[in-house]
């Protein structure tokens, strides 16, 4: 069951790498199952210094009477993200020595992130050798909203794949390139888009045009994204995402 698990991770972590490459990005990778060791050591950490207490079979983390408890073990003794994050948290803050961490997710997990930070503060995870603090950051971004008004669930499918929407930013980049009076001929035009970065040795004027088609089409879902403010909702729009002017 392992070698499937890891066999499945591979494929994954291929086809986010492809992403990655487009966008410019390097990562070190640090998935869930990373911290699945730590887990049961970081809680005997937390019931230890009391912190966590049992209620109802479960491991909880009370922050104060009108909250609604951090459930870090379920009562079934599985684990959860509570359970993951506060584990990934004590090794940043205890292993990497971090000074600063920004955790960036959509505002509906503010509250969750209260918590983690209220539990990692009290349990003294967050002081440093030189009687500072390390700083811990919740950027909260709004929700992604589809035409029906709703919220875009992964899980439940209907999502848009960035995979096929940077393809298709980079094909309209194309289209748009093929109505200018391009001086390249179609098949030209038609070697430039199965090119996709890969072929640094293209002609000098299909390269180019290659170049053209990329940043182009990437900067216009970057800009699509950003402009909006930080923190509100929008719907999402494939048209509005790909509009290549401005």
């Amino acid at each position: 069951m392992r070698k499937l698990w890891e066999e499945i991770c591979e494929i994954s972590r291929r086809d986010f790498e492809e992403i990655y490459r487009v966008l410019d990005i390097v990562i070190i990778e640090r998935g869930e199952s990373f911290y699945n060791e730590i887990i049961p050591l970081v809680l005997d950490e937390l019931v230890k210094k009391g912190i966590a207490v049992e209620d109802q079979g479960a491991l909880c983390i009370f922050g104060n009477l009108e909250s609604t408890p951090l459930i870090c073990r379920k009562s079934d003794g599985g684990f959860n993200y509570a359970s993951t994050d506060l584990a990934a948290l004590w090794q940043r803050t205890t292993q990497l020595e971090a000074d600063q961490i920004i955790y960036v997710t959509d505002v509906g997990q503010s509250k969750h992130f209260e918590a983690i930070f209220d539990a990692a503060n009290r349990a003294g995870w967050l002081d440093k050798k030189d009687n500072t603090k390390i700083r811990l950051d919740h950027v909260g971004f709004g929700l992604v909203m589809g035409e029906d008004g709703k919220r875009f669930r992964t899980r439940s499918g209907g999502t848009v794949p960035l995979r096929s929407l940077l393809t298709e930013a980079q094909s309209r980049c194309l289209e748009s390139l093929q109505t200018r009076s391009s001086d390249l001929d179609d098949k030209e035009l038609l070697e430039a888009s199965h090119i996709m970065g890969r072929n640094l040795s293209a002609p000098g004027a299909i390269f180019i045009c290659f170049l053209h088609m990329f940043h182009t089409g990437i900067a216009a879902v970057k800009y699509a994204d950003l402009q909006n403010n930080r923190s509100t909702n929008y719907v999402f729009s494939y048209d509005r995402m790909l509009d290549m002017k401005g």
